[in-house]
């Protein structure tokens, strides 16, 4: 199983550091017993009275008595439908007291003009942080801080809307900031403008996360292009976006007659309903208004193999898939359910026991046909594998979907298949907000109440037969388009093995565009970006030591790093041209990285030989994560000013950084110190955070004495300077291989 591993501060991903800590955390296995715990003449001891002895079990484990399940009741719904045609849902829960509430509105990124792609996430993003026509942004937060209360807004693909959550005693306080929220946003310039920088500092980080890149690049596959499903932001449809576009868009779709509301907690029902109607009473009905339908997915079912050469992954990830024709309503969608099931449903599933338990192919593996409301999903396969078994892995998900065409599944398969589903069904009611929302959705889409009894009851009678039929008439592998994600280089066969006839493979470029297509590429971070950025970038160096980094030639540094249970020592020097010399004390002894400006090598051992290019760029990239290495090279950086960015409650500056080598990352620049206080890269797919603390004055410089690492929201490590000095005499050949 692949495990995130540690990194340290300076040396970021770094595969020495990581091999050193790859066991921290792990649980060791029990002691045997002791001897004493034994009998003699226990040689014959059957295996069910060895179990009793190890773990000292005095009863019959096969018969154990078990009290009856108390029947589980599903909490009273109750409804009422406004005058301006909002429809609420209601459930009374006195278990805590708070009072919360979801707003659901039909509107959605589909509806957005093609050329302002990003206006429906923008709006819906702003409708909360830029105020509202009685309360500024300020205004509303404080509010909101003082109550321990939350107002969120969001607008999504196909749908939008707003939550909120307070204790019982201050809904009468939160609740008219909620509904002003929702309908009378302000839109403030300055809110827009930050927005749209976030949104720009999204688009430069899109490619770090190859999960995130093969489902962007799959949805341009399946529903084409140019569909309203595929569309992304762009930095030239950014620009086309302002403050009115953003008050135009909310009052198209921002009705009360296109939304629904679900309130649940601690509340008497009829007051709240009386609440409820005073507190939208402002809140027109929109005359002829008709809540907009999805616009029809379309896409080409032609069979196509792509590839997304990313060098710089030693894993692939293959997502295989084609454009369905079911929805729920379907008499077809419960026998689909089960085939889910057989084909991906578990650890009996056919694609985990398979391709990942017997062949060894995957770290992980899925598969299933979906199926909307209103509108056909898509069937979609994905595997990540090593990138030696890339085309393999692939082969082996087709054969299995292809299985399932071949002939019924056996009765266990499906009895175990049907049993997955129906032992999981008490969990559609495990929280009062799952419910109102599926109450909501099935009023949305006009699906009877009971929809859920009828899919559970529809499931329950899905014979072998019935997932034969629906696997021949809804698997179409002959059909797909195949997306290669990985390294071509460390593929073990041709991805073109994966073709059919001619072998051809579309390689797909993933470049950031900066013009729409046709017209001549503009920088990619705006100017009025860029020249914030530099500003941004000088105040930071200013902070933390000014024209004292001009003075500095090289610096070595101590380092301690607490990984686990693992401690581990370096010394790492950089002469400040970009060669480096660092020494690791590892569990396996001493090893010596060296990079000269042009090759990392490592030596331990001596044997030296050069490190891979992955690494070597992992290891550059963690070098310039160094605030003394950045402030000293701050000529060399390419900074873009993103706006702000709130992390547990502090609004930071955010500064995107591109260095001459090595992965851009984010900065967040402290509002009052206006000194770094977090560094946020991607590594190995995930978010990585480095918070700095313990600033120490160094020869005139700031530096950070104190770097917690956080990987996957998890900390990993924790760095500590334990010696810094600058301008050092080092001796010749210090930085070379010959040393």
């Amino acid at each position: 199983m692949h495990r995130p591993r540690p990194l340290t501060a300076l040396l970021l991903a770094f595969a020495l550091v990581a091999a050193g800590c790859a066991g921290a955390g792990q649980t060791a296995s029990p002691p045997p017993p002791d001897d004493a715990d034994m009998e003699s003449g226990d040689s014959e001891m059957s295996s069910e009275e060895a179990v009793r002895q190890i773990t000292k079990v005095s009863y019959d484990v096969e018969n154990l008595d078990f009290p009856e399940l108390s029947d589980f009741q599903v909490p009273q719904v109750e409804e009422m439908t406004l005058d301006n045609g909002m429809k609420i849902f209601l459930i009374e829960d006195h278990e805590l007291p708070t009072v919360n509430a979801s707003a659901r509105v039909g509107v959605g990124s589909v509806w957005a003009p093609e050329d302002h792609a990003g206006l429906a996430s923008i709006t819906g993003t702003v409708m909360r942080t830029g105020g509202t026509q009685s309360m500024t942004s300020d205004e509303v937060n404080q509010l909101l801080e003082n109550l321990g209360a939350s107002v969120e807004t969001y607008v999504g693909e196909t749908s939008g809307g707003a939550s909120m959550s307070t204790l019982a005693e201050n809904v009468d306080d939160v609740l008219p900031v909620f509904v002003d929220v929702l309908a009378n946003p302000a839109f403030a310039e300055d809110k827009v403008a930050q927005a749209k920088s976030q949104t720009r500092g999204a688009i430069s980080r899109r490619n770090d996360n190859p999960e995130q890149i093969v489902s962007r690049e799959f949805d341009k596959l399946v529903y084409g292009a140019d569909s309203p499903y595929a569309r992304i932001p762009q930095y030239y449809t950014l620009s086309e976006i302002n403050r009115e576009d953003l008050v135009n868009f909310h009052d198209e779709y921002l009705h009360p007659n296109n939304t629904m509301l679900s309130v649940w907690g601690d509340f008497d029902t009829p007051q709240m309903k009386e609440k409820l109607r005073n507190a939208f009473s402002g809140w027109e009905q929109a005359e002829g208004f008709t809540p907009p339908e999805p616009p029809e997915p379309e896409g080409e079912r032609d069979y196509s193999v792509n590839l997304v050469e990313k060098t710089d992954v030693n894993q692939s990830t293959v997502r295989m898939g084609y454009l369905g024709t079911l929805t729920r309503d379907d008499p077809d969608y419960f026998p689909v359910i089960v085939m889910n099931e057989v084909l991906s449903g578990g650890f009996t599933s056919r694609l985990f026991k398979n391709v990942r338990t017997d062949q060894g192919l995957a770290y992980s593996v899925s598969g299933s046909y979906n199926a909307g409301y209103r509108t056909p999903g898509p069937f979609l396969a994905q595997v990540q594998t090593k990138s030696g078994t890339t085309v393999e892995a692939a082969q082996s998900v087709m054969s299995e979907i292809e299985g399932m065409r071949q002939a019924p599944p056996s009765e266990e398969e499906v009895t175990l298949a049907k049993d997955s589903f129906l032992n999981s069904f008490v969990f559609n009611f495990d929280t009062r907000s799952e419910i109102l929302d599926r109450l909501m959705t099935y009023e949305k889409y006009d699906y009877p109440r009971d929809f859920l009894e009828q899919t559970r009851q529809g499931v329950a009678e899905v014979t072998p037969q019935d997932v034969y039929r629906v696997s021949q008439k809804y698997l179409a592998p002959e059909a797909m388009d195949v997306l290669v994600l990985g390294n071509p280089e460390g593929f073990g066969e041709p991805i073109s093995t994966l073709s059919q006839g001619g072998g051809e493979v579309n390689e797909i470029d993933i470049s950031i565009p900066t013009s729409p297509p046709g017209e001549a590429e503009e920088p990619i971070a705006g100017e009025e970006d860029r020249a914030a950025g530099q500003d941004l970038l000088a105040e930071v160096r200013e902070a933390m030591g000014g024209s004292a980094y001009d003075q500095i030639e090289n610096v070595r540094q101590s380092l301690e790093t607490q990984a686990g249970q693992q401690t581990i020592a370096q010394t790492v020097a950089t002469d400040l041209t970009g060669q480096i010399h660092a020494e690791v004390e590892t569990p396996q002894g001493m090893v010596t990285i060296i990079d000269t400006g042009e090759q990392t090598y490592m030596r331990m051992g001596g044997n030296t030989r050069p490190a891979p290019p992955q690494l070597r760029r992992q290891f550059l990239s963690g070098l310039q994560q160094d605030p003394t290495y950045l402030m000293a090279r701050a000529d060399d950086l390419e900074p873009a000013d993103q706006g702000t960015q709130t992390v547990e409650g502090t609004a930071y500056r955010a500064l995107r950084i591109t260095p001459p080598k090595g992965d851009p990352f984010t900065m967040l620049v402290h509002p009052d110190t206006m000194m770094p206080a977090r560094l946020v890269a991607q590594a190995q797919g995930q978010e990585v955070t480095t918070v700095l603390g313990d600033f120490r004055e160094k020869s005139g410089v700031m530096v950070p004495y104190e770097r917690a690492v956080y990987q996957g929201g998890q900390q990993r490590a924790t760095t500590t300077v334990t010696g810094f000095e600058t301008n050092v005499g080092f001796p010749d050949g210090y930085f070379t291989v010959d040393q």
